[in-house]
This record gives structure tokens, sequence and C-alpha cells, in this order.
């Protein structure tokens, strides 16, 4: 019993001295994403591992700088779907959308001068370019007209 927990006790300190505990590489889509802009940059394998931690970072960050806003809208759904969302709820989703944007800002501009610590400013907007393409485009799905 007491080696059982030693284990899972160093399994914690090692996950802690990693650091990959506070942004929990921010989801499989955003693995996905780290990938796609990896692999598409054309950029050299010790350039993409200096990239990869940034760019799981970045994700983190945005996730963070968008969080507020994404909670209350999913909150919300169901009356947004229905057509019956009051006067109030609606002002409160503009208000966090606006300051979501605004954040979101923050972030990619504090991104920009970590990427050109590691990139050309055209590989960086090459990078924030990827960054933006759609799920269905990251996945190799046929888009549909």
């Amino acid at each position: 019993m007491k080696t059982r927990n030693s284990i899972v006790l160093a399994i914690l300190c090692l996950a802690l001295a990693l650091g990959h505990t506070d942004n929990a590489w921010a989801g499989k889509n955003a693995d996905m994403r780290v990938a796609y802009v990896l692999k598409n940059l054309g950029i050299k394998r010790d350039v993409q591992q200096k990239l990869q931690p940034l760019l799981v970072s970045y994700m983190a960050d945005k996730k963070t700088a968008n969080k507020p806003y994404d909670t209350l809208k999913d909150k919300l759904k169901p009356s947004i779907e229905a057509g019956t969302i009051t006067e109030k709820q609606a002002q409160e989703l503009l208000t966090r959308k606006w300051d979501a944007a605004e954040k979101e800002l923050a972030v990619k501009r504090q991104y920009e001068t970590k990427f050109r610590t590691v990139l050309s400013a055209k590989k960086t907007y090459l990078c924030f370019d990827l960054l933006n393409d759609k799920k269905s485009k990251i996945r190799g799905e046929d888009e549909k007209d």
C-alpha cells in the first residue's frame, strides 16, 4: 500500500515538475491544430521542437482568454437556438464577446513576439494563418459547398 502511494506521489510530482498541469495541452483539438501547424509550416525539425511548446502554450492562453464568453454561450445555447434569449442575456453575451476579443488580441500580440524568437516574420504570419484554419481543413475533410 505504501509503495503504491509512493508511486502515485512520484508521478504527481513529476507532472508538476514538467509543468503540464496548468494547460493540460488545452485539449485534443489543440493537439491536432499544433500538429497541423508544425507539419504545414515548412520548418526544420529543430525549429519545430522549439516552436511546439510555444504553440501549446498559445492555444491554452487563447482558450483561457475566451473561457468566460464560451461558458456563457454554452449555458445559453438552448435559448439562443430557440430564439428566446432575453435582451439582458444578449447584452451580457456581447460584453463578454468583446472582452474575450480584446484578451485574445493581447495574447496574439504577446505570442507574435515569442514566435519571432524562433521564426521569421513571414513564417510567423503563416503560423497565425495556419492556426486559424477550419477544423475540417485540419482534419483533411472535404469542404461542402
